[in-house]
């Protein structure tokens, strides 16, 4: 009987939500579902405030709902949605908000279902490439003198500019019987606009990326990114005399890859290459002996086919087994306050700056842009962030007409070598040891590139804190990687055995604990002061030790970009434009007793084992430089091919 009542109670449910939701649509639109809300932030003629009748079109007739009862994110989104354009009719910038204005926000009455209930999406037309959110959820703006309305999208438009946009309205799974039974909601959306400058970098860069929780945590595997996303490896065999194991599609087995459809070709790979062709292979694929299929499951890496030939074969590596690419803008807290950072194959991160490519790594906490260089551009091309014009080394700075890599520094044999500057080797102490008196060999360099190709633009940089932690591990007891010794118990100078403190943070020391945790906050020193926070003139919250507005990313910045543990990171942004190319970051790692060695980047991999590079070995030098927070573009959406462009 009970089972009949609750079967009866979704039945009203969904029947009454169904009728209401239809109803208030169709009604809604065709009479005061959308309305304009048009304000300015300074005096002006009347003349002039005539040009804020930025238009708002509506391209469907409704919002068709076929089921309006409480829907899952998936169903939601299947929704047709109420499909709408904005245009700027002014002659400069207009900064909008679309937000919705619900009728009942701050009524208190049990007849009316609650904000916390909505589920709302705001996507480019076409997509559902925003998140979905609960509309209770939002921050409040004000819309006039006595309404405020939830901001699901701030955009910046340029003169006559339009923009579409797909609104799709759910309740959300969650929403009970009795929550929302016999309650109605109703709202409307609301554009509100003001007169705006052209928008800074960082205003720009987060008006048009939405702020998401990462799919991965830094340090680990980057989720989801598919066979679509990556450049194809082409592959000659030395022997194609050999049967191959494949599969016709792939699923998750946790964190691995199993294979599906699972078969071995019947005949040599030279007799059977064409079949293979859109077919998924595992890591080991071929065997000598026939019939004998190799592992399927429980893998890390799968391959799959784009073309074969009779001695070749070309494929798409693929070490995830989500189906939803890890390319976003999230945040974490840095020396200044919230940073946000881009991570994993992000494709909207593109600069144009001093006639060069750059890719956005963060915003910092004080609204500075950090980049990294991405296409020096050495043949002076007009579109340097063009994939056309795509270099093999073009991440890496030229300083010299014979340069294809430097040392950290000339010699390895003191603690104090780790330093982007340094003291005294052979010092007896760890101030002496870690003083910035000295620059280090890659700093000269960097120097000498800096002068021959950015000092006109010195005005538009940024002093922000370059982080070369040289806080040393003080537990004992702690065996540092690979030099089968206990730390020792004279902290970071001599020839003393010592483990630096990203140890702890980014390698096996905190992957046995599942515990790896980059940081955006660069630590004081042993002494605690500020010998690891590289600035030019900031002495508040750095060192004022540099000469010059530039530095090397650091290891964390790296990791939260998307690389990860022991394993390529092909992947994420900072791949491209590196050929695969050893490359510095700014960390220190530890001294074994006998060398210095820093953190690296090689074929995109994180080094942190034994092949951690001593620092009197040469890889290449990535320059990064920070963009001043008040720095205006003249154009862009940040894509290759239409880069934001400083003004």
């Amino acid at each position: 009987m009970t089972n009949n009542k609750n079967n009866a109670d979704k039945k009203r449910l969904r029947v009454y939500y169904g009728m209401l939701i239809t109803v208030l649509c169709i009604i809604g639109v065709s009479f005061a579902w959308f309305r304009l809300y048009l304000s300015q932030s300074e005096n002006n003629t009347i003349a002039s405030r005539t040009c804020f009748s930025t238009t708002l079109t509506e391209d469907t007739e409704k919002i068709a709902l076929t089921e309006a009862f409480p829907l899952t994110d998936a169903d939601g989104l299947k929704e047709t949605p109420f499909t709408f354009t904005i245009k700027n009719n002014c002659a400069s910038y207009v900064k909008a908000y679309i937000t919705i204005d619900s009728e009942y926000r701050t009524s208190t009455s049990s007849s009316y279902l609650s904000d916390n209930y909505i589920k709302v999406n705001l996507s480019p037309g076409g997509t559902t490439s925003n998140p979905s959110v609960i509309l209770g959820g939002q921050t409040l703006t004000d819309i006039d003198n006595s309404r405020k309305g939830y901001i699901l999208s701030s955009i910046y438009l340029k003169a006559n500019e339009e923009k579409t946009y797909d609104l799709r309205i759910w309740m959300d799974a969650a929403v009970t019987a009795d929550q929302g039974l016999n309650k109605s909601w109703a709202g409307k959306i609301v554009v509100v606009t003001s007169a705006s400058n052209e928008p800074t970098l960082s205003e720009k860069i987060l008006a048009d990326n939405v702020v998401q929780k990462t799919i991965s945590n830094p340090g680990y595997e980057p989720s989801a990114y598919t066979y679509n996303d990556v450049e194809s490896t082409t592959d000659t065999f030395s022997n194609t005399n050999v049967y191959i194991t494949y599969g016709t599609g792939y699923e998750a087995n946790g964190y691995k890859i199993n294979l599906t459809g699972t078969e071995v070709t019947t005949d040599t790979y030279a007799n059977s290459y064409s079949s293979l062709v859109g077919k998924y292979l595992p890591y080991q694929f071929s065997s000598t002996s026939a019939g004998t299929m190799r592992d399927t499951t429980n893998l890390y890496t799968i391959y799959y086919v784009v073309s074969a030939t009779a001695d070749s074969l070309t494929y798409k590596e693929i070490r995830s087994n989500k189906n939803v690419t890890e390319a976003l803008l999230s945040s974490t807290e840095d020396d200044y306050g919230t940073s946000y950072y881009f991570r994993g194959t992000v494709k909207n991160n593109y600069v144009e700056f001093a006639n060069m490519c750059w890719r956005i790594v963060r915003i910092t906490g004080n609204g500075s842009v950090k980049l990294v260089l991405h296409n020096n551009n050495l043949n002076g091309v007009s579109s340097p962030c063009s994939s056309v014009n795509n270099l093999n080394t073009g991440a890496f700075a030229k300083f010299s007409d014979t340069a294809t890599g430097s040392v950290f520094n000339t010699s390895g044999d003191d603690n104090a070598y780790v330093g982007f500057m340094y003291g005294t080797a052979g010092g007896s102490s760890y101030a002496e040891a870690q003083a910035n008196i000295n620059k280090s060999t890659v700093l000269t360099n960097l120097e000498t590139w800096y002068k021959n190709n950015l000092m006109s633009y010195e005005d538009k940089l940024a002093d922000v804190i370059w982080c070369n932690d040289k806080s040393v591990v003080t537990d004992t007891t702690i065996n540092i990687p690979y030099v089968n010794s206990k730390n020792d118990t004279n902290f970071g100078y001599g020839t003393n055995a010592n483990g630096y403190n990203a140890t702890l943070r980014l390698t096996e020391l905190a992957s046995s604990s599942n515990n790896i945790k980059p940081s955006l906050k660069c630590s004081n020193d042993n002494d605690g002061g500020n010998l690891s926070k590289f600035t030019v003139s900031d002495i508040t919250n750095g060192n004022g030790a540099l000469d010059y507005k530039i530095g090397l990313l650091t290891m964390d910045e790296i990791i939260f970009a998307g690389n990860y543990g022991f394993y390529n990171g092909d992947y994420n942004y900072l791949w491209e434009n590196t050929g695969g190319i050893k490359y510095w970051s700014m960390t220190p790692a530890w001294f074994t007793g006998a060398e210095a060695c820093m953190f690296v980047i090689n074929n995109n991999r994180i080094l942190l084992g034994s092949d951690c590079d001593p620092v009197a070995m040469k890889a290449r030098i990535r320059p990064s430089i920070a963009l001043d927070s008040s720095v205006q573009l003249s154009g862009g959406t940040g894509t290759s091919e239409d880069p934001y462009i400083v003004k």
